[in-house]
């Protein structure tokens, strides 16, 4: 499967690293000790996120959002965009324009900052039940927290768009109305002379 934007730059060095995630980062032999490193590295965010899906899979209120996709996948794009936002996010990469563009049809399904934050809470649930330091769990949520904003916009834009369809709608069966009414109109003149 071909992905475009940063989905592409993500298969692409993931297949020429084998999976190693570092890859991902510009600079990454050169890094700091950082929040990926303090939580225990990719091995132990691999074991956050089965968790923190399995958590969501099991929502009723988030439930619909996976029907039809291959959880798997989408596994997979959150380790790698997690292993991004926990170690250093490269300048020409927007996780908002990534939200924005790549997942309309999950706003225009009603995703909004409501889901963020049952999402959130599912995560910071997940670092708890693995024992991770308080002060951990809260540097990692002070890393993803900024995206609520995000989803609150794409749920103004989702709204936007719907509006924008429900007013070509009414347009059009307006005109088609009028058309009707002129057919019928014409019918009628026709048929008195």
């Amino acid at each position: 499967r071909t992905y475009k934007r940063c989905y592409c730059i993500v298969k692409v060095t993931m297949s020429a690293s084998n999976g190693d995630a570092s890859m991902l980062h510009y600079g990454a032999n050169e890094r700091r000790a950082i929040l990926l490193g303090k939580l225990g590295g990719q091995k132990v965010l691999r074991q956050a996120i089965d968790t923190f899906y399995n958590k969501q899979l099991e929502d009723e209120r988030l439930m619909f959002f996976f029907r039809g996709v291959n959880v798997e996948i989408i596994k997979w794009h959150q380790f790698n965009l997690m292993s991004i936002a926990f170690t250093a996010v490269p300048d020409n990469f927007s996780l908002e324009d990534l939200l924005l563009v790549r997942h309309k049809r999950l706003f225009d399904m009603g995703l909004s900052e409501v889901y963020f934050d049952m999402v959130a809470k599912h995560f910071e649930d997940t670092l708890i039940e693995m024992n991770v330091d308080e002060a951990l769990i809260k540097e990692a949520l002070e890393v993803v927290m900024p995206l609520r904003k995000v989803f609150a916009q794409g749920a103004r834009d989702a709204l936007e768009r719907k509006k924008k369809a429900d007013r070509t709608r009414y347009a059009v069966m307006a005109i088609a109305v009028a058309a009707v009414a002129v057919a019928v109109f014409k019918l009628a003149k026709s048929k008195r002379k």
